[in-house]
């Protein structure tokens, strides 16, 4: 016999559904009568489903288990339910909790990898390859260009991962022309939105600019944030990337790109991958040299924002700097 689709699956679940909805209170017989042609063993999987996540409630009359809805029925998301048990990610050998969209539900879409997005906008996989799998396959195909992602037609992207059919195709290139609308959207406002003035400014900014560096990265990387006279964002560039214990960093690599951009000031920023964002002795160390070298240039450090994956330092409000 032929699997089923996920369309078939799909309105399966929704016929039975969509009878439950139409009562208040039942016996599982009056399910069976009314939805002759379907499975028992069906029906009452889902009925102890819903019973389980507590949308229906059951008790005994007479003997008989009857069954009623607990809460209201407009609360009730028929399609969302549905979808979570007939479309699968293709992942469920990972941890529940490691999983992109439970990830992306419980931390926020900044926090994930690249892949996991496209994996999340791939959505199922097919036998022998996951949707993180081809997600990962794509990521290291095109890294964070996303630019250069957005112009491959869909047989480029079939070539790189199998996966990718004609709906995971759509979505990704659907994601990406948001991804680019919003962009124009926030251009205007970015300069004000990002003028920094205070410890708690430059932490903000670099909290959300870096979050993804500040929870995800095993490796130390150093980043200048360049501002202009009035202290609004230019732009921040990445001067080096370390191994996970330490990060090399010389006067002349940091402060290239602060030339080159003609910026008036700069924000130092690195993150610490053991997640203490605690200054280290060497942290002070490297920014006094760095203060004192940007003086020789007419260059002001306004801060040094150390990241942890839970909270981060302004070494200028501990007076470190």
């Amino acid at each position: 016999m032929k699997p089923a689709s996920d369309t078939e699956r799909f309105l399966r679940y929704q016929r039975i559904l969509v009878a439950l909805l139409e009562l208040d209170l039942f016996r599982k017989k009056d399910l069976y009568q009314a939805l002759g042609d379907e499975k028992r063993s069906f029906i009452g999987r889902i009925i102890g489903e819903l019973e389980k996540e507590g949308h229906l409630t059951g008790n005994t009359e007479k003997g008989v288990p009857v069954f009623r809805w607990s809460k209201a029925k407009e609360d009730f998301n028929m399609g969302r339910w549905i979808d979570q048990r007939v479309f699968s990610p293709a992942v469920k050998r990972s941890p529940h909790d490691q999983r992109p969209r439970e990830r992306l539900l419980r931390l926020g879409p900044e926090f994930l990898k690249t892949s996991e997005l496209l994996a999340i906008l791939i959505r199922s996989g097919l036998p022998g390859e996951s949707a993180v799998q081809a997600g990962e396959k794509i990521a290291a195909r095109f890294g964070e260009d996303l630019q250069a992602l957005s112009l491959k037609a869909r047989g480029e992207l079939k070539q790189i991962s199998k996966t990718v059919g004609e709906t995971a195709y759509c979505q990704i290139m659907a994601a990406l022309e948001l991804g680019k609308r919003l962009a124009v959207q926030q251009k205007g406002g970015l300069e004000q939105a990002s003028k920094i003035n205070t410890p708690a400014s430059a932490l903000a900014f670099c909290r959300s600019h870096f979050a993804r560096l500040a929870y995800e990265s095993n490796r130390e990387e150093f980043h200048v944030v360049l501002l202009d006279p009035a202290h609004q964002v230019i732009k921040t560039s990445q001067v080096t990337a370390g191994l996970a214990d330490k990060s090399l960093v010389h006067p002349r690599e940091v402060f290239r790109p602060a030339i080159r951009e003609s910026a008036a000031a700069v924000i130092l920023v690195h993150n610490h991958p053991t997640g203490d964002p605690t200054p280290s002795p060497e942290d002070i160390a490297i920014t006094r040299q760095l203060t004192a070298a940007a003086e020789t240039l007419g260059l002001r450090i306004l801060d040094h924002i150390i990241l942890g994956k839970s909270r981060s330092v302004s070494m200028k409000e501990e007076n470190l700097l």
